[in-house]
């Protein structure tokens, strides 16, 4: 065999590869989880019933959050997936970044599974986040980010999460991040109604399909006056809403 045909082989050879590796990164980059499938492609109707259940609890919470001392309330991930697929893009597209379409969760015990589609640069691939979310303290909520993929590939998060923090703080949302232990830990401070300074999130557990929020009202106890209960219109645009942290809290947090 002469050499300038071993050199065309070798050629051949080394291009297949690439085309290989090339075609393989694609199909991993672009692999859509089959649960992520399932859970955008529920039925409208399945969608409507658990969007409108997922309503009329937030609204109770609502109401008990305004005349209660102690409240609670139980979402499962069926009524918020639900939602976000009906009405959130109605009522909060300004808040969620161009790049990102179709949010989902998934309740776990202790973690929370996160998966959006994200376009980039033409390329679109779904984004899984696993979290673990604890309350260190009142109305702050932290997430230590365990892994996050697109498709089935380990992405190193720190210009995801800058954009998406980035875009959440111009809407006002008092949101940051900062790495701790290795992890990712992304912090969000919020009170349930921005009328009242005096409600406190207490608890949020997590167990499988299923999220538990709890929490208590200061404010001392008045006589009760008869109040019409809360509409949709009025939750959509009051909860769950943001504050911003106070001075000391945002002078520690870290610069993105």
């Amino acid at each position: 065999m002469s050499k300038m045909w071993r050199r065309l082989c070798w050629g051949c050879v080394t291009a297949c590869l690439l085309v290989g590796i090339a075609v393989s990164a694609w199909l991993s980059l672009t692999y859509e989880p089959s649960y992520y499938r399932e859970i955008v492609n529920l039925p409208r109707r399945d969608r409507e019933a658990n969007a409108k259940q997922f309503v009329t609890s937030s609204l109770q919470l609502s109401n008990d959050i305004r005349n209660e001392s102690l409240w609670e309330a139980v979402f499962s991930d069926q009524e918020v997936n639900a939602w976000l697929a009906q009405d959130l893009l109605t009522h909060f597209a300004e808040h969620i970044p161009p790049e990102v379409r179709e949010p989902r969760v998934i309740f776990e015990t202790d973690r929370i599974v996160l998966a959006f589609r994200y376009e980039q640069l033409g390329v679109e691939t779904v984004i899984t986040v696993i979290a673990k979310p604890r309350v260190p303290r009142d109305n702050l909520l932290e997430l230590t980010i365990e892994s996050v993929r697109a498709g089935i590939l380990p992405v190193y998060a720190d210009g995801v999460f800058d954009r998406i923090v980035g875009h959440a703080r111009s809407k006002g949302i008092d949101v940051s991040w900062k790495r701790r232990d290795g992890y990712p830990v992304v912090s969000l401070f919020y009170s349930p109604n921005p009328q009242r300074n005096d409600v406190r999130l207490e608890n949020l557990q997590l167990r499988t399909g299923q999220i538990r929020l709890a929490g208590r009202s200061e404010k001392p106890l008045e006589e009760p006056k008869p109040s019409k209960p809360l509409s949709r219109n009025v939750i959509q645009s009051n909860y769950p809403s943001t504050n911003r942290m106070n001075q000391s809290e945002s002078a520690g947090s870290p610069p993105l």
